[in-house]
C-alpha cells in the first residue's frame, strides 16, 4: 500500500504505477447497500479493485486449486487488490445504508463477443 500524504489542504495517495497493472479498462463499480456483485471468474483477465467510498468484502476462490481468501477493503485504507485469472470473485457491500464504490482496472477492454466472464453457480 502506498503512503498517504496529508497536510492542511487535504491528502494525496498514489494507488498504482504502470509497472503494477496491465491496463485495458478503468471503471467505477457501485454496489447498493447490502448487495453483492460478481460471482464469476476470468480465464485471462486480471482485475484490480480499490474501494474509494464505503466498505466491502471481497471473496476470492481459486477455481483451479481450491484456495480462498476474504479481504475487507474500505475508503480509509485504500489499496488495490489483485484478482488473478481463475479466481472467482464476489464483492459484498457491508453497509446497510450507504453505497460502496470501487475503482477497477481491468487488464483488457470488455469485448461482448469474447467477454471472458464465467459465472459460478451458488
Amino acid at each position: 500500500m502506498f503512503q498517504t500524504h496529508e497536510n492542511e489542504t487535504g491528502s494525496f495517495q498514489e494507488l498504482a504505477h504502470s509497472s503494477d497493472v496491465k491496463f485495458g479498462q478503468l471503471s467505477i463499480l457501485k454496489i447498493n447497500p447490502g448487495c453483492t456483485r460478481g460471482n464469476h471468474y476470468h480465464t485471462r483477465k486480471e482485475e484490480w479493485f480499490c474501494c474509494i467510498h464505503g466498505k466491502c468484502e471481497l471473496r476470492l476462490n481459486n477455481t483451479k486449486d481450491g484456495s480462498s481468501k476474504v479481504v475487507v477493503i474500505d475508503e480509509k485504507n485504500r489499496e488495490f487488490i489483485l484478482v488473478r485469472p481463475f479466481e472467482n470473485h464476489i464483492v459484498t457491500n457491508l453497509s446497510k445504508h450507504n453505497d460502496c464504490e470501487l475503482l477497477t482496472i481491468i487488464s483488457e477492454q470488455y469485448n461482448p463477443e469474447d467477454p471472458d466472464t464465467f459465472k459460478t453457480e451458488g
